[in-house]
């Protein structure tokens, strides 16, 4: 299929007299570490939890899923809200609320406040992704917005590098409540500092005139200034085979992420033997290997763009390398023999699939048009997250069962082959209304 559109050729595109537009990347990336360390430490505390509320492996997947039926459910709607509201207002209220409940998380008393408090998270949470990927569309052009989107994506792993070592601290040097308070706080201070300095590039005091254009390169100005830009209403992106291929790649990519996160601890520490602190230390390994690899892989496919290629062959080459190549890297981490060779094999799992994960998040950028971003990327999570909320419920079970957790994690690697298909028969040229 033939991808549409003006390409502006390199020779005509001049090097802008400001590069704000990275401060507005970092900006979202500081909000997205905080926001995953505050989304993931339940999977570091979850050995303990397990003890302290005696939980068995179901109801801690239930919980974990908790989060996520409450997440996809306000994901639709939030898009809407993010197109007429913008990024600075939903991001602050979002970031201000999901502090708030991981602070209260202190203050559950048993399984059922528990799941309350999760399904609390999940919907003030709702407003990160669809706003960051939005702030991507508007802040940088199609040359850079694999590596920008990779930076972003990549925060999430610093996130899930850091929470292990610190909340595993926190929890033996003050307890598991503590860890709430702590790492919920930095959010409620991190919303004030992004509502003081994040505006849109149009609103931005200190953006000049050849940045502004530099950015808008790709887009189709009017006689007045503006970008010409046709909204698609949010309830007839189902009608279009692009976005729903791309969703339910995406399902099956957040199958594989959020599983990973939310029970490879547990997994280090009931199946292979590692104590609480070594688990700590052992789970930033596949992390750190992640932030590298996806940065690299932001680079790359940014080079190959700049070279001619197109952004369907960046993301279907992208998106199968990391989903292949990070299932076929867990088989090896399951088969493992020492528990050193498990970390080696998750690390490398990691790495592989965050290398090409650094298109995952440009991909509803791609496809929504100027200023739709919010909406498309509503969907696009919304429809992923569904993969988020399944993959705990279902490893939860299993690990229950004779399968244990090795079964487990091969039926993860199974679907995320499935998922591979859906982005390598996608096409992702940009949607426009019918």
């Amino acid at each position: 299929m033939m991808e549409t559109g003006l390409k502006t050729p390199p020779s005509s595109i001049l090097k802008p007299q400001s590069n704000y537009r990275w401060t507005m990347v970092l900006l979202a990336c500081g909000l997205l570490i905080i926001n995953y360390v505050d989304r993931v430490n339940i999977g570091v505390a979850a050995p303990t939890l397990m003890k302290e509320f005696d939980l068995s492996p179901a109801q801690m997947g239930i919980l974990m899923s908790a989060f996520f039926w409450a997440y996809v459910v306000t994901l639709f709607p939030i898009g809407g809200i993010l197109n007429k509201y913008g990024s600075r207002i939903v991001m602050f209220w979002s970031c201000l609320g999901w502090g708030l409940v991981t602070m209260c998380t202190a203050f559950v008393q048993g399984y059922k406040s528990f799941f309350l408090v999760r399904v609390l998270l999940g919907v003030t949470e709702a407003g990160v992704m669809p706003g960051n990927v939005r702030v991507l569309q508007l802040w940088l052009p199609e040359r850079e917005r694999t590596l920008s989107t990779a930076m972003v994506d990549g925060s999430a792993r610093i996130g899930n590098a850091i929470a292990p070592p610190i909340v595993a601290y926190i929890i033996v040097a003050w307890g598991w409540k503590a860890s709430f308070v702590i790492t919920g706080g930095l959010a409620v201070l991190y919303s004030l500092v992004w509502y003081f300095f994040y505006r849109d590039p149009d609103q931005h005091p200190r953006i000049t005139e050849s940045e502004l254009a530099y950015i808008r390169q790709n887009e189709v100005i009017d006689d007045t200034g503006k970008i010409v830009s046709k909204p698609i209403p949010i309830i007839k992106l189902f009608t279009y085979p692009r976005m729903l291929l791309a969703g339910f790649g995406f399902l099956w990519y957040m199958y594989f992420w959020t599983t990973f996160n939310m029970w490879i601890p547990a997994y280090l520490v009931n199946a292979k033997g590692f104590d609480l602190k070594t688990m700590g230390i052992a789970a930033m390994f596949p992390y750190i290997s992640g932030i590298v690899f996806e940065l690299l892989g932001g680079y790359i496919f940014d080079q190959w763009y700049r070279k001619g290629a197109t952004i369907t062959q960046l993301r279907r080459t992208g998106m199968a390398i990391g989903m292949i190549g990070g299932a076929a890297s867990l088989y090896l981490a399951v088969q493992s023999a020492t528990p050193v060779d498990c970390v080696i094999w998750l690390s490398a799992s990691m790495g592989i699939f965050s290398f090409g994960a650094s298109n995952v998040s440009a991909v509803p950028a791609d496809l929504a048009p100027y200023g739709q971003a919010g909406g498309v990327t509503g969907v696009y999570f919304g429809l992923g997250n569904f993969g988020s909320l399944l993959g705990p419920l279902l490893t939860g079970y299993l690990v229950s069962t004779s399968l244990g957790y090795d079964g487990a994690l091969l039926v993860m690697c199974g679907l995320t082959m499935v998922g591979s298909l859906c982005y390598l028969l996608n096409s992702y040229q940009r949607l426009e209304a019918k």
